[in-house]
């Protein structure tokens, strides 16, 4: 762009000079410059044999002299241009190492991460394999038992989705309280209900059923039950979460009393309500060990 501005400019000078050397028309004969110290003639012939041929060496004198200036100017130019490529790949250079220092740090512990992935996703990666089988030991497993809890869990899974995929193959429907389909409670019933309830606390599951909020006028308030009980059995049977008490409430003939177990501040306590509807808001609860 800028060497196109400056060949304009030197164009628009060149016409102009030559303009002004043969334009001189409106002006009188006599008052051209003399070349020899002597009037030239007004005679147009004597003109024309002497001064246009002085003219035109003049002229191409000042050419001369335009495009000598032209040439520096682009020898300038160039340097110019040469100077500024440089300025900008110092520059970028500069930009990246400056970006480079603003980064944070890309060392990063694995282990670390691995550890908060198992916690956020209830430590299913098989990268954890060896971290879930320590808390498990930590819990009272033998390590033997930890490693083959953490081996039968994926087989476990395969097995429940062979199940489902063969029956639906034959076109028979699937309870999913089935333990065929539900690998969580093969597991459970290999463990038993203790071994089943420490391996849920272990691997950071919920262990009971925390009640949330209590309905007015409902069962669960006539029972008595409060903010911050945790429902650890329905009519004798253990539950570990909203969805096993779910299917607790739908059995049985409705409206008979019901035995629910209850953890307070501690403490086990027991209630009474009719099978149906508790009425309380339930969450996750920590269990017996009270977390």
């Amino acid at each position: 762009m800028l060497r196109t501005v400056l060949f304009v400019i030197l164009g628009i000078s060149a016409g102009f000079a030559f303009a002004t050397f043969l334009g001189g028309g409106s002006e009188p004969l006599s008052s051209l410059p003399r070349s020899t110290g002597e009037a030239w003639s007004t005679d147009p012939v004597a003109f024309g044999n002497s001064s246009v041929d002085q003219r035109f060496s003049e002229l191409e004198t000042a050419l001369a002299r335009e495009v000598a200036h032209r040439e520096a100017l682009e020898a300038d130019l160039a340097a110019l241009n040469e100077r500024m490529a440089q300025l900008a790949s110092t520059e970028a250079v500069e930009v990246q190492e400056s970006r480079r220092d603003q980064e944070p740090d890309a060392g990063f512990d694995r282990e670390e991460i691995q550890e908060r992935i198992a916690t956020r996703f209830g430590g299913r990666g098989n990268n954890n394999r060896e971290q879930r089988a320590n808390r498990l030991v930590e819990a009272g497993f033998p390590p033997d038992q930890a490693q083959r809890i953490i081996e039968r869990e994926p087989e476990l899974r395969l097995e429940a989705l062979n199940a489902q995929y063969d029956a639906a193959r034959e076109g028979k429907p699937f309870d999913p309280r089935d333990s065929r389909f539900d690998p969580q409670q093969q597991l459970r019933d290999e463990l038993g209900e203790t071994g089943y309830e420490t391996y849920l606390e272990a691997t950071g599951q919920s262990t009971s059923v925390g009640v949330q909020q209590v309905m007015a006028v409902s069962p669960g308030q006539a029972a008595g039950l409060q903010p911050g009980d945790e429902l650890i059995a329905y009519g004798g049977q253990r539950v570990f979460d909203t969805g096993e008490l779910n299917e607790l409430i739908l059995d049985g003939t409705p409206g008979e009393t019901v035995v629910v177990d209850v953890l307070r501040d501690g403490q086990q306590i027991q209630v009474y309500v009719p099978r149906g509807p508790i009425g309380i808001t339930g969450g996750r609860g920590g269990g017996r060990g009270g977390r």
